[in-house]
């Protein structure tokens, strides 16, 4: 991956405009681009090439976002409208505050779903992991909340007898009672924490978001 293009998915993924220095920052902590003398990246390398495609970025001293007109170099499960859903924001905003970078769904032995037809049990993943922390952080959308016929599908069965949307609060909960055995914290966020739209879609204000998730990560925080 080329250092513009890391860029580029790190703007798409974070939904908000960043300085030079956290760019950088997270580059180097992610690892999406490597320079050939494994030296870390800098604000000043990331402000000379974001001014060298203009096409993809606007500069403004430190700040840079992206241009809006953009067509995408990046993988087909890695644009826009997988990186910018609401649940990548909260996550990468959770990344940035306890500064680490988490395992997204990452799966654990222990937690396993409801045997099929043959006698097999999926892991069932968790959406973001912290091992250093023993940390488990969830983020819950409506469909956690409230029934929603697009995705609880409640005219098809699942291995465990009941349409999706009663298999996800079954999950849901067994999740939030096997991971503390484990001595694994669990932490959810969900839309209704911030301010959102009638759709349930977060309207973003980093600050203001950056706020609402410090709170509920406060234990974690050094």
């Amino acid at each position: 991956m080329t250092l513009h293009t890391a860029i580029e998915k790190l703007l798409m993924h974070s939904g908000h405009p960043m300085t030079t220095q956290d760019i950088a920052n997270d580059l180097n902590k992610n690892g999406w681009y490597k320079k050939a003398d494994n030296s870390a990246i800098t604000a000043f390398q990331i402000q000379g090439r974001t001014r060298n495609y203009p096409n993809l970025f606007n500069s403004s001293g430190s700040i840079v976002s992206l241009t809006g007109l953009i067509k995408s170099n990046l993988k087909k499960d890695e644009d826009t409208s997988v990186s910018n859903k609401d649940e990548h924001y909260v996550l990468d905003l959770c990344d940035k505050i306890l500064g680490l970078v988490s395992l997204r769904q990452h799966k654990f032995d222990f937690l396993l779903g409801d045997e099929n037809l043959k006698g097999i049990a999926r892991k069932l993943p968790v959406d973001s992991y912290y091992e250093k922390l023993n940390l488990v952080i969830e983020y819950c959308e409506k469909q956690h909340s409230e029934t929603v016929t697009f995705f609880d599908k409640p005219d098809r069965l699942t291995v465990s007898g009941v349409h999706r949307g009663e298999q996800r609060k079954i999950y849901d909960e067994r999740r939030r009672q096997l991971l503390p055995i484990h001595n694994i914290n669990l932490v959810e966020i969900s839309y209704s924490d911030f301010n959102h739209d009638r759709r349930k879609k977060i309207i973003r204000d980093y600050k203001t978001d950056e706020k609402i998730i410090r709170k509920k990560l406060v234990n974690y925080l050094k």
